[in-house]
């Protein structure tokens, strides 16, 4: 059987990019050969965001909320400390 797939190497392991039609554990023979136009996928390309940036829109979307959020009371279970808070908070 000659099944080309096309692989990914990232971190020291190849990952086809499609799901191959093999039983576990079988063992295969691998013929690496380059692509024509190796498309290299880099960190680069798609850069995560900073911390920064992340607080940065963490507080857009906190100047969007209300000053209060008010929490519905739970109904799958009991709560304790709203059902007897003088017991909790003296």
């Amino acid at each position: 059987m000659n099944n080309p797939v096309i692989a990914i190497y990232e971190n020291g392991i190849l990952r086809p990019l499609a799901p191959l039609n093999l039983p576990e554990h079988v063992q295969v023979r691998i013929t690496i050969q380059p692509l024509d136009k190796p498309k290299v996928l880099s960190v680069l390309s798609n850069p995560k965001p900073t911390m920064a940036e992340l607080l940065a829109e963490l507080r857009e979307i906190n100047k969007l909320e209300p000053e209060e959020i008010e929490l519905p009371p739970r109904k799958d279970r009991p709560n304790p400390i709203l059902e007897r808070p003088d017991e909790f908070f003296m």
